[in-house]
C-alpha cells in the first residue's frame, strides 16, 4: 500500500497509539522507511507523547502521595462547572478551600480561567470583527415568523376555503333536488 506524506500525518497518531489494520501499519512502517521528512516528524512526535506519558506519570502519582485521590478527582470533575459558576453554594464553597490548600489545583484553576478568558477575548474579537451581528439577524427573523403566527395560517385559510365550498354546492344542490 502506497501511502503519501500527507496521509502520514493523519497516521502517526494512530500508528503510535498502535490503532491501525495491519495493511495501513505496513504501509506506514513502509513510508517510514522511505521518507527522511516524515521519519524526522515521526521521531520528534513519538519522544514528545513518551515525554508526556512520563510527566503524566509522575504528576499522578505526586498527586497519589501528596493529596487524597477522590478529593483531587471531584476538584478536576466539577473545575469547569466552578470556573462558570454552575455550583451550588456548597460545593462551591468545597471548590475554593481546597483550591486556598492545594497548589497545583490553584495552578489549574488559574489555567482554567485564562482558557476562559483567552476564548472569550476571541469570541469578543470575532464578534466585533464580524461585519453583522447574526444573532440580532436571527432573532429579527424569530420575532418576524412570531407575528406570522399571528396571522392565519396559510393551510387553514385554504382548508377553511374548501369546506366553505363543499358547504355551498351542497346547499345548491340541496336547494336543486327540493324543486
Amino acid at each position: 500500500m502506497e501511502i503519501t506524506c500527507s496521509q502520514m500525518d493523519v497516521l502517526m497518531s494512530f500508528y503510535l497509539e498502535d490503532d491501525l489494520s495491519e495493511t495501513l501499519r505496513k504501509g506506514v512502517e513502509q513510508h517510514l522507511k522511505t521518507c527522511p521528512t516524515c521519519k524526522a516528524k515521526f521521531n520528534i512526535l513519538s519522544s514528545v507523547v513518551k515525554e508526556l506519558n512520563t510527566v503524566c506519570k509522575k504528576e499522578d502519582s505526586t498527586l497519589a502521595k501528596t493529596y487524597p485521590i477522590k478529593q483531587y478527582s471531584l476538584f478536576r470533575n466539577n473545575l469547569s462547572a466552578y470556573v462558570d459558576n454552575e455550583l451550588p453554594a456548597e460545593e462551591s464553597i468545597k471548590m475554593k478551600k481546597f483550591t486556598i490548600n492545594n497548589k497545583l489545583a490553584r495552578k489549574e484553576l488559574e489555567e482554567a480561567f485564562n482558557i476562559r478568558r483567552l476564548m472569550s477575548n476571541s469570541f469578543k474579537k470575532t464578534k466585533s470583527e464580524s461585519k453583522s451581528d447574526y444573532s440580532k439577524k436571527i432573532l429579527k427573523q424569530l420575532n418576524l415568523e412570531d407575528k406570522n403566527q399571528l396571522a392565519f395560517n396559510p393551510i387553514i385559510l385554504v382548508s377553511s376555503a374548501f369546506i366553505m365550498s363543499v358547504l355551498l354546492i351542497s346547499a345548491i344542490v340541496i336547494y336543486i333536488l327540493s324543486m
